[in-house]
């Protein structure tokens, strides 16, 4: 069947759940349309993930297996409009699938209810009312539920009820799921007219136990959301005006249940839970500067311990800084060895805590900068030039690192006055990874390798 189609929109939105709804207008045909159903992977995706929540909160539910794919999800519904068609229902009359991009997305073909209202924006007489009993009796009778039985899945056209959106239609269900729909149904209809005027077309209908049975059913997630939230928004307890409507108050039907499957799936949340808490803690842990200082006295250049933690923390690094002896006022305030970093900070007596800083990184920019003396072979240094944030800065670069040498503020007036910067070259030194991997190997008898 070859159909052309001159223009889409989107239909329909505010009560699809699962799919993205749109009406087709058909060429060469004034006024005539037909719906529109695009299914992708992000719908089974998401059916996937409220079955999971379904499955945490209240247990497995019949039916309750999720979609292997979008074939398997539109080929559902095709077949559960054959299904109703064959029955006898009111619903849509099916047109076929069309395969946009094979196994991702698909395209289910319906007839268009044109003139019709949501059941929520029309009023329900009495015909309207047995339409609504008439087509849950020939679903019992079919062996077929509906199972989301909602004001947005029921349209008025023409003093008539339909039936649309059968995607999840159960065959051959449960006794509780087909009372459900019974109950569902009839609350639908007294959010339009009472629950009294339901109740005395229901008893045509149906038998009063199978009435007091769909209510004792009818509880929490047996009730779509949208019927909830429009009980609610409506002000009036009408699952409570049925109960009392009925000779004998039910006892609820439960519908919390223990499974192996539920079990193991609470399990694998609390461990996906456990681990990401733990990935958290420590990144968390890693990144804190507290508890990355180092309790040394010392960081000169033969102080094996701390000179390879700083080595493991920029471990690209081909020279590591060291603090040679230091001229009088000066004292190691602290040592930290991050992932990627390394401070070393020094205090003075007459510039203040925190005077000097050296930073060891894996790289960094020097900005306007100009070169001075190298403190040793393969180490370039230069001075960056402009900048109020240090009062002196230098860079020294090598193979696979750079430490940032910065006099800081509080030092500017010691600095210029009484020559600290002069005093640089004498307190910063390198010891090489090579002399360092060789040191640990001697000390060690060959056990232990830095890498």
């Amino acid at each position: 069947m070859d159909i052309e189609v001159s223009s889409v929109e989107p239909f329909g939105l505010a009560g699809s759940g699962g799919s993205s709804p749109m009406r087709l207008r058909q060429a060469g045909q004034p006024g005539g349309y037909l719906f529109g159903k695009l299914y992708a992977r992000s719908h089974v995706r998401a059916d996937r993930w409220y079955k999971l929540g379904r499955q945490l909160l209240y247990g497995r539910l019949e039916d309750e297996q999720s979609f292997k794919g979008v074939r398997r999800l539109v080929q559902q519904e095709d077949y559960a409009l054959r299904l109703c068609q064959a029955a006898g229902l009111p619903s849509p009359e099916p047109y076929g699938l069309v395969e946009l991009t094979p196994d991702r997305e698909y395209l289910l073909l319906t007839e268009f209810f044109a003139g019709s209202a949501e059941l929520g924006d029309a009023d329900a007489g009495d015909a309207v009312i047995d339409d609504g009993l008439l087509i849950v009796r020939r679903m019992w009778d079919a062996g077929l539920a509906h199972r989301d039985i909602k004001p947005a899945n029921l349209l008025v056209r023409d003093g008539h009820l339909l039936l649309i959106d059968v995607a999840f239609a159960e065959v051959r269900p449960t006794p509780w799921r087909q009372a459900v729909d019974l109950a569902n149904m009839m609350l639908c209809l007294a959010l339009r007219s009472s629950a009294e005027r339901v109740y005395q077309r229901a008893l045509q209908s149906f038998t009063v136990a199978e009435i007091s049975e769909a209510f004792a059913a009818a509880r929490g997630i047996a009730l779509p959301s949208q019927l909830r939230h429009a009980i609610r928004a409506s002000g009036r307890d009408l699952h409570e005006e049925f109960l009392q409507l009925l000779p004998h108050r039910p006892a609820p039907v439960r519908v919390q249940r223990w499974s192996a499957r539920r079990v193991g799936a609470w399990a694998g949340v609390f461990v996906t839970a456990f681990l990401l808490v733990i990935a958290l803690a420590n990144s968390l842990l890693s990144s804190a500067t507290p508890a990355t200082a180092l309790r040394v006295s010392s960081m000169d250049c033969h102080a094996l311990q701390p000179l390879l933690a700083e080595a493991q923390s920029v471990p690209t690094a081909t020279e590591v800084v060291c603090i040679r002896p230091l001229p009088p006022g000066w004292t190691l305030s602290r040592v930290q060895a991050l992932r990627g970093r390394s401070v070393i900070t020094l205090d003075n007596d007459r510039a203040g805590s925190g005077a000097l800083q050296l930073t060891l990184t894996g790289h960094c920019t020097a900005g306007r900068a100009v070169a001075v003396r190298a403190p040793g072979p393969g180490i370039r240094r230069v001075r960056a030039v402009g900048g109020a944030r240090f009062a002196a800065t230098w860079y020294d670069t090598f193979p696979g690192g750079c430490v940032q040498i910065a006099l800081h503020p509080a030092a500017q007036q010691a600095a210029v006055d009484q020559g600290l910067a002069r005093q640089i070259p004498a307190i910063v030194g390198y010891i090489s990874r090579a002399a360092l991997r060789h040191d640990l190997a001697q000390r060690s008898g060959g056990r232990l390798r830095l890498n």
